[in-house]
Parts: structure tokens; sequence; C-alpha cells
């Protein structure tokens, strides 16, 4: 069972940092290594409201997450703007889909790359490795783990090599040439990701469950989260894999049978976590029973 019995001690040393004045953590160590993270450092991570942004920010990331959601928001910007008759005004919209696309493989993937222009506006194919040149014997993505996507450090200018559900994330975009995609589903459906009868149901936890910084119960280390599953379901579904996406949709309805609409999961026994009756997992339950595939990232 989850214990939460040291709750009250870590909201009491998070207010005693603070009346200290201890604004920063040193990333990424205290946000992911430390073993007393357990939202300790994300709420010690921000400067003062006051500072200056690039003097006082103590770390700078490219999100993989963030940014795989964004570029298919836009794509669904450019849907709105058709329908409401705008479509004649998005050429912001398009440029910011295609800086995204020239620029998601040389800041995610730690693969030798060098990009082919740095002021185009024009949306590469898909088939020319978004935009970016590639050598011949360069990584292949997906060959190994340390070949998945990667957060960026900008400060350290070096990826945060912690294998995470945000290396997974990125099939949600269509952004993965279809030479690359089949390789890369293959960890999707790895033991470390909850596929091989690892875990109670095929969902993926959020991190890697070989890796010494899993931890079953505990937030963002570990757990099944509904939302994150769903990104990947709907990617699976847009590059052709039924099968492994019914897989997740189903451990997802067997999780939330078995506990409830919760925050997330323990991947192990599907015990419910965190918050109760949890809106965006009810939410996203009610989208995969409709099945209308209106998520699926439009082309």
């Amino acid at each position: 069972m989850y214990d939460d019995s040291n709750q009250d001690s870590l909201k009491e040393e998070r207010v005693t940092r603070k009346k200290a004045g201890e604004n920063r953590c040193k990333w990424p160590l205290d946000c992911i290594d430390n073993d007393k993270w357990n939202g300790l450092c994300y709420g010690f991570c921000l400067p003062p409201f006051s500072a200056a942004p690039d003097k006082e920010f103590p770390f700078k990331i490219k999100a993989i997450i963030f940014s795989s959601v964004l570029y298919v928001a836009n794509k669904y910007l450019l849907k709105i703007a058709d329908v409401i008759g705008e479509s004649n005004n998005t050429d912001e919209i398009k440029e910011w889909l295609s800086r995204t696309q020239q620029f998601f493989y040389k800041y995610f993937f730690p693969g030798e790359h060098s990009p082919i222009s740095t002021t185009t506006s024009t949306i590469p194919s898909p088939n020319d490795r978004l935009g970016v040149q590639v050598r011949p014997d360069a990584p292949r993505l997906g060959m190994t783990e340390d070949f998945l996507f990667y957060n960026y450090d900008i400060v350290s200018k070096d990826w945060i090599r912690k294998k995470t559900i945000a290396s997974l994330v990125p099939i949600y975009t269509g952004l993965i040439p279809q030479d690359d995609v089949d390789i890369f589903v293959r960890w999707i459906t790895h033991a470390h990701w909850c596929g091989e009868g690892k875990c109670s149901t095929p969902a993926l936890p959020s991190t890697d469950l070989e890796e010494a910084y899993f931890k079953m119960v505990t937030y963002w280390r570990g757990p099944v989260w509904v939302n994150t599953n769903w990104f990947i379901y709907l990617g699976l579904l847009k590059y052709g894999y039924y099968e492994i996406a019914q897989n997740i949709k189903q451990g997802i309805f067997d999780l939330v049978t078995k506990s409830g609409f919760r925050e997330y999961y323990n991947p192990f026994n599907g015990e419910g976590l965190g918050g109760k009756s949890f809106s965006w997992t009810a939410a996203l339950v009610i989208d995969l029973i409709k099945d209308k595939g209106l998520g699926i990232p439009p082309d």
C-alpha cells in the first residue's frame, strides 16, 4: 500500500527551505536523482517572481511532452482556422509548425544531425527526416534505448538521459518517419515499459522499470498515468498499430475498473494512487469509450 506518512514532514521542509530563501535546485540532480524529490524540488526550482528570468532561473529545458502537445495543438489551430474561414491567415501557425519539424530531432534525439536550414518556412515532408540531414552512419532512432528522445538542457547543452515516458510520447506528433517507427514501437511494447506481461496491464509506466530511480508509487517516477498513455494510444492509431493501441486502451480500462478514476496507478498491481475522482482520467476514459478517433493528430 502507498505510504504517505512522510507528507507532513515534507511540507514542513518545503516551508523551512522557503523561509531560508532556498529558491534554487541543482538541476537535474535535485529534481531527478534525489530520492527525497517527491515534489520538493518541483516547488523550489522556481525563482522569486521579481527575478529577471535570464539571470535567476536555475534551469532551462526544452521539454519533449510540452513540445509534442504544442505541435499537435498548432495542427488543430489550422483546422479551426479552416472551419471559421480564416485559412488564408495562418502563416504564423505554419511557421510554428515548420520550426518544430525542423528542430525536433536536433534537440530531442541524441544522434548526430546537422540542420539543412534555420530560416526556411517550408514544412518538410516526413520522409526527409523533418528537414534534418542525417549522415549514413548516424545512430538510428530506437536502435538502443539510449537513442530514443530525451529532454534537452539548454544550460549544459546536453540531453537529460533519464528514461521516462517522455521518450515515447513523440509518436503522438506524427513526426517520426515511417522508416523509423517500427523499431520505435518495439520500445513501447518492451518489458522495460510494462510489455511482455511485466505489469498488471500493458499501460505504460512513467519511468523505465529497470532504472534505479524508478519508484512504483511516486508520482512521475513510476506510476501509470492515463494522459500520457492516451497520447501514445493516439499516436499508435495514427501510424496504424491498432492492436498495440487497443492493448493499451484495454489496460487503461482494467485499471479504472479495478481502482476507479484515480490520478495515477501502481503499474504492478493496478492500485489507484493520488487524487480520487480525477477528472482528466475520467474525461480521457470517456473519449476512449466513444472511440471516434477525434484526438488522432491531423496530417
